[in-house]
């Protein structure tokens, strides 16, 4: 806000007052969009975790087709959009494969892979509980490889969310029809804490890679999940011995849509994720993630009662995850003059050579338009 201020001359001059700072038209929009993104995101994810688990669930616990398959055919939905998107933009012309983004890919492609072979070893309910230690690895990787500074405030609304999340999960977890003996459980948690390893590193990967690469957004999603289409189609010929459209069980009309809405779903959902870690940061990815969870139970409960219910012990997660994002948010550092996107000048120059070599100095002179 400006101020007027007389000279010794008597005339007046104008002076900037600092202390005073309103939000920008266009902060506000930002926020709006980011919102509208996070709820897409949530939408798209309760229902995909809705229809997946009815397609198994209606077809004799078994998936219609190989789930290496159904992987590979989500990453075609998701290529395809963003190639549709890219050509509207007139990118195409100028694009250029690296192979940068392969990483990302092939650790997300094997990630992909994993959660549906998991879903035989663990309900959904317990799977989603073990998983969650992905948010205490995404905390610490930030702290301890990229330095960034996060207050006492923030570990503990990180352990809160986990505590509500388990509180929820474990609400629901003997509702479950797989097996959970001691063998069985042992494998989930193995195949949780790989799972976990493997989420935390390639969306940490992707955040910073999409944050300093000069390529335009959809053109960094093509390269994305083509090299992902490639990566899964190779694995999934393999798996099924190159039949990966053999149909398991009595494919009928209902069990057919499920599986499509699956795909479709699935790859919507994959970009909504791309966009946020593009816009927001990963934390906000998994708050989404987080809510998308309790959001499913909630659907489960109506849909598969047989299955989900709810309890004490449920209500009692939904208030300690709300008590958990108010103190995250309460707990937000404030931004410094030096900050770049909310990165510390230091992380911006010695991060990327730590994961891939000289990966600044690549980007500029990979692309130029």
């Amino acid at each position: 806000m400006a101020s007027m201020e007389k000279d010794e001359n008597g005339g007046t001059t104008v002076t900037k007052d600092t202390k005073e700072v309103s939000e920008s038209p266009q902060q506000v929009n930002k926020a709006a969009i980011n919102l509208m993104i996070c709820g897409a995101f949530i939408a798209f994810e309760v229902s995909k975790q809705v229809v997946t688990y009815g397609t198994k669930e209606y077809n004799n616990g078994q998936y219609p087709i190989s789930l290496t398959t159904i992987v590979v055919l989500i990453e075609v939905v998701k290529l395809l959009i963003s190639f549709i998107l890219l050509v509207h933009q007139g990118g195409v012309r100028t694009m250029k494969l690296s192979w940068r983004f392969a990483i990302p890919s092939f650790i997300y492609g094997m990630n992909n892979n994993l959660f549906l072979y998991a879903l035989h070893f663990a309900p959904p309910p317990l799977w989603n509980v073990l998983i969650q230690s992905r948010v205490l690895m995404t905390a610490v990787v930030y702290r301890v490889v990229f330095k960034r500074d996060i207050p006492p405030q923030r570990w503990a609304a990180l352990l809160l969310l986990i505590v509500g999340i388990s509180l929820a999960e474990v609400s629901n977890s003997g509702h479950s029809d797989t097996s959970t003996s001691t063998s069985v459980v042992i494998q989930a948690v193995l195949l949780s804490i790989v799972s976990a390893s493997l989420s935390t590193a390639a969306s940490i990967y992707t955040e910073y890679l999409f944050k300093f690469d000069r390529r335009p957004f959809f053109e960094q999603q093509v390269q994305l999940y083509f090299f992902g289409f490639v990566m899964t189609g190779v694995w999934a010929m393999y798996v099924t011995k190159g039949a990966p459209l053999a149909v398991h069980g009595a494919l009928n009309a209902s069990i057919f849509w499920l599986l499509v809405l699956t795909i479709l779903l699935g790859g919507a959902g994959g970009l909504l994720v791309a966009a946020i870690i593009k816009n927001i940061d990963n934390i906000a990815k998994i708050y989404s993630a987080t809510f998308a969870i309790f959001l499913t139970a909630i659907v489960c409960s109506v849909l598969f009662p047989e299955n989900f219910k709810l309890n004490l012990l449920f209500v009692a997660a939904v208030v300690t995850i709300l008590l958990s994002s108010v103190l995250y948010e309460r707990a937000k550092p404030k931004p410094k003059d030096s900050d770049t996107n909310g990165v510390s000048p230091q992380v911006v120059t010695t991060i990327p050579r730590q994961l891939t070599g000289e990966l600044p100095k690549g980007f500029k002179a990979e692309h130029k338009g």
